[in-house]
């Protein structure tokens, strides 16, 4: 990878080991001569333990072996609101390689309180979409497809396709519900979160668990019933919800110890608490 040369800059790390990054012009040069995605390069690089230099702020939580397997990984994001947006943004960044968005919805003024990808030049815009435009601004690595579509039992197995895990980030339960029937189905796990107020539950639900059956009960209650419709959405709470959801979303794929089966995190910002309850 003599074309890299240029572009390398040296580090030392705490314990004395010498490591280089890599710059990110000098891999989208090497991706332009090789006629490969930037994402494969980056992965390349890292099994030679260059790291791009968008990712050295991971090294040390990361070995270089992970970021590739983040690289190497697809994720699907349902709902792309309060919770979705910062979810899909958190994982670019990370340097998650594939992400599969789905909302139907488009952006409205009163989700300019709380949803980060809705701005005065995104309202009216299909969210899906928006969230692809802002993901390619930020890494350009992640190959993003934009599903502008609500998702129903007939279509989720194909938004599922590839995915390593899937993300709820919806805001009713008859869709959650059937997403995790779907997940199950794919044979892969499934981050929950829910918010409202200043409350918010996550849960990790493995193929064939019950999950939010447990959670919230065996039928899906209507929206208009639902806490959130109550108490509200503040921003602090989606946003603190969300970087759970990439948290163990990212453990997941990493094969690292998440959420236990049977085990939803309660946060309460009033209190400033996170519990963990034992259902069942």
């Amino acid at each position: 990878m003599e074309i890299l040369r240029p572009y390398l800059i040296p580090h030392t790390s705490p314990d004395s080991e010498g490591y280089y990054s890599v710059r990110e012009a000098g891999l989208k040069e090497l991706a332009l001569g090789q006629e490969r995605p930037l994402r494969e390069v980056m992965i390349a690089c890292l099994r030679e333990d260059l790291w791009p230099e968008r990712f050295r702020p991971n090294r040390g939580t990361f070995s270089a072996a992970d970021q590739a397997r983040l690289l190497a990984a697809t994720v699907t994001v349902v709902g792309l609101g309060g919770l979705g947006g910062p979810v899909a943004l958190t994982l670019a960044r990370l340097g998650v390689g594939g992400l599969n968005l789905t909302d139907g919805d488009v952006f409205e003024e009163s989700n300019l309180n709380r949803q980060l990808l809705a701005n005065l030049d995104t309202l009216g815009q299909s969210k899906a979409e928006a969230a692809a435009s802002a993901l390619a601004r930020v890494n350009p690595a992640v190959s993003v497809h934009a599903h502008p579509v609500w998702a129903y039992e007939d279509n989720l197995p194909r938004l599922l396709e590839g995915a390593a895990v899937a993300v709820d980030c919806l805001d009713n339960l008859a869709g959650r519900y059937l997403l995790q029937e779907a997940a199950s189905v794919a044979g892969i796990p499934l981050v929950h979160a829910s918010v409202a107020g200043l409350e918010g539950m996550l849960m990790v639900v493995r193929p064939g668990e019950p999950g939010l059956k447990v959670l919230y009960g065996p039928e899906p209650a209507p929206k208009a019933n639902s806490a959130e419709s109550y108490l509200g959405v503040p921003a602090m709470t989606p946003a603190v919800m969300a970087n759970l959801q990439a948290a163990e979303t990212v453990k997941l794929i990493l094969g690292r110890p998440a959420l236990p089966s049977g085990v939803a995190l309660h946060l309460d910002l009033e209190t400033l608490t996170l519990e963990r309850l034992k259902l069942g």
